[in-house]
């Protein structure tokens, strides 16, 4: 065996245990075609490792939709996504450059090729809505979904 290399015969690490502190992390995107694979990635990741993988499917999605949305809708050339997990809630928010606030009614008709993203959202999550320009001023708007950690998906 490499002397540089050691044997990791200690047992997998566990998901931390819930702080009472929000975790907030942050990714900031190009607004492009891939926007939507990297964000949903992004969130599956983060609730993997505090342990949330329950609201994985569900959240992904709807990260999906958002991010989509920003990609073929907003202005600018980026997005930020950011994640705030605060016990039992887990919110995700997308900020964009367009100062258009987003409307879901219900789900769209089903011959409509568009239009099912913020409804699909809408019955999913437990909660969304739109939020202010960011704390940098860089984007116009956000809009967030939340889930809360005992939602069943």
């Amino acid at each position: 065996m490499d002397p540089d290399h050691e044997s990791d015969d200690r047992s997998p690490r566990r998901p931390p245990a819930p702080s009472k502190d929000p975790y907030v992390y942050t990714l900031q995107s190009s607004r492009h075609a891939t926007s939507a694979k990297v964000c949903r990635d992004f969130v599956a990741v983060v609730l993997g490792s505090v342990g949330q993988e329950g609201l994985v499917e569900v959240a992904t999605l709807c990260t999906s939709e958002l991010a989509t949305n920003a990609f073929l809708h907003a202005e600018g050339d980026s997005l930020t996504l950011r994640v705030m997990i605060e016990p039992p809630r887990f919110r995700v928010l997308v900020y964009d450059a367009s100062a258009q606030l987003p409307t879901a009614g219900r789900l769209a008709a089903p011959d409509r090729l568009h239009g099912r993203g913020l409804g699909l959202v809408a019955a999913l999550a437990d909660a969304w809505g739109t939020a202010d320009a960011d704390p940098a001023g860089v984007y116009a708007k956000g809009v967030w979904f939340e889930l809360r950690a005992e939602h069943k998906s």
